[in-house]
């Protein structure tokens, strides 16, 4: 379920940031070595289609009926490409229809205003960051082969809560005896997608140096994120919302598949062999109680779930969320740090990311440092990641671009909440981008897992993916 908390509070801060964070007031210079090249190597744009998403459409498949019906249930990462390529697109048009104005305080309060106007109404259409959310939620169901709605595709404009809807008891029951990790991880898959969407916009503007107005969507996101953490432990704000909505869903088929995100979380967390079937039933007398409240946890639970909300605060802490888009180290050096906060399914992840990106005469080098710190209960869990993003191979030409990944450590084994045992986790993928044309670059991408939670990725389990798409580049 989708909360729009606060709507009108984070709307008005980022209002704020934004006057005071135009690409006016921060524009950054590029690297002095910019200047000697003879082609562009940096697109101005650029959107990403992925056509397949293997295996994961095999399970879309068998969830929806046929292979073209399961394009309606698109997996994490295409979902993910769909909604990043709205707001690159939206953000990138906006900023050139405002360049011709000649007055600066004209062309920026211009510029705040249709972004933000964008924004809010996104954040209620198909496409856009709710939309994300709640796909991330269905990706999860659909890998477990249970059906379900997206209720963001009916344009629900100023709605508080928004449902994925056409889910039966029968399905959930199965669900959570099939596999208690992934159930656990199904309440909180929403804002796994809603960080990776900033995140992605984020790297757009660092390794490509678009200087792009996504602040308002960052904050509108990540904001909406936290508050949504921090209120599901008030029982004040939870309990009544709760009543509310049972005493209006009469129909089994209109509820949504858990209720407040995170109360569900907390829940089943802590109970995560509890049959579904036991959470007795609904309170209008047909159909299973889906939705928890505070009096369903312990005190001691409902404590774990604000130390999270709390730590939800982390998610701001990078120069980029406040315009800083590149750091300068040197003349062809520059970097940026970001802080995380990942809800998960044995715990949480607190990552640290670095991005650099060295310059020069040749070609560039773009990469992420990313450093782990998986935790359940009451045990840490550490593992490394690394990144190159787009490496030319060859010539100038840059006809073949590369972009590796892997990631090593440990996690909770199986997934567990309360163990001490830990686990091998990783990763190896990499994604190869051709250039056919000046703007078209048929791409595929794959990674071969362990067992363990990887942000994106729908399995838990070991598994080999592959998407197939085409990248449409854009270039000044």
């Amino acid at each position: 379920m989708r909360n729009h908390t606060s709507r009108r509070e984070k709307t008005m801060f980022g209002v704020f940031l934004f006057l005071f964070l135009s690409p006016d007031a921060y524009a950054q210079a590029d690297s002095l070595l910019s200047s000697h090249r003879v082609l562009p190597r940096t697109p101005a744009l650029k959107l990403d289609i992925p056509y397949l998403d293997y295996p994961y459409q095999l399970d879309a498949r068998k969830t929806t009926g046929n292979f073209f019906n399961a394009y309606a249930n698109p997996s994490m990462q295409q979902s993910l490409a769909l909604t990043t390529d709205l707001y690159a697109s939206a953000h990138f048009g906006l900023q050139r229809a405002v360049e011709p104005i000649g007055n600066k305080a004209v062309r920026t309060l211009t510029r705040v205003a249709a972004v933000l106007a964008t924004d809010v109404i996104l954040s209620y259409a198909p496409g856009g960051d709710g939309w994300l959310h709640e796909e991330y939620h269905r990706s999860l169901l659909t890998r477990h082969h249970t059906p379900s709605r997206n209720d963001m595709n009916t344009f629900p404009i100023g709605a508080e809560t928004v449902s994925v809807s056409r889910v039966t008891d029968e399905n959930l029951v199965r669900f959570k005896a099939q596999s208690p990790a992934d159930f656990i991880r199904l309440p909180v898959a929403g804002i796994e997608g809603q960080y990776l969407l900033v995140e992605r916009l984020q790297r757009h503007n660092f390794f490509y140096k678009q200087n792009q107005p996504h602040e308002i969507q960052y904050w509108l996101s990540v904001l909406n994120s936290i508050l949504y953490v921090k209120t599901s432990s008030d029982p004040k704000q939870v309990d009544p919302l709760t009543d509310e909505l049972n005493a209006h869903e009469p129909d089994v088929r209109t509820r949504d598949f858990t209720g407040l995100d995170f109360m569900a979380w907390a829940y089943d967390l802590f109970r995560p062999t509890e049959s579904y079937a036991d959470r007795g039933t609904h309170p209008l007398g047909n159909g299973i109680n889906r939705y928890r409240k505070t009096t369903d946890l312990t005190a001691a639970e409902l404590q774990y779930l604000r130390k999270q909300g709390n730590l939800q605060w982390l998610n701001v802490l990078s120069p980029m969320m406040v315009g800083i888009r590149r750091i300068n180290l040197s003349p062809s050096l520059s970097g940026n740090i970001a802080l995380q906060h990942w809800l998960t399914s044995f715990g949480n992840d607190i990552a640290l990311k670095l991005f650099f990106r060295k310059e020069s005469l040749i070609k560039d080098l773009n990469a992420v440092l990313t450093v782990h710190t998986y935790h359940n209960f009451s045990h840490y869990f550490p593992a490394v990641e690394a990144e190159v993003v787009d490496y030319a191979l060859g010539s100038t030409n840059r006809r073949w671009l590369v972009s590796p990944r892997v990631l090593l450590g440990l996690q909770p084994s199986d997934q567990q909440f309360t163990t001490a045992k830990s686990e091998f986790v990783g990763l190896l993928g990499g994604r190869l981008d051709l250039r056919l044309h000046k703007n078209l670059f048929p791409y595929v991408d794959f990674a071969l897992k362990s067992d363990g939670w990887v942000g994106g990725n729908e399995f838990l389990v070991s598994n080999f993916s592959c998407r197939v798409g085409l990248s449409c580049r854009f270039f000044d």
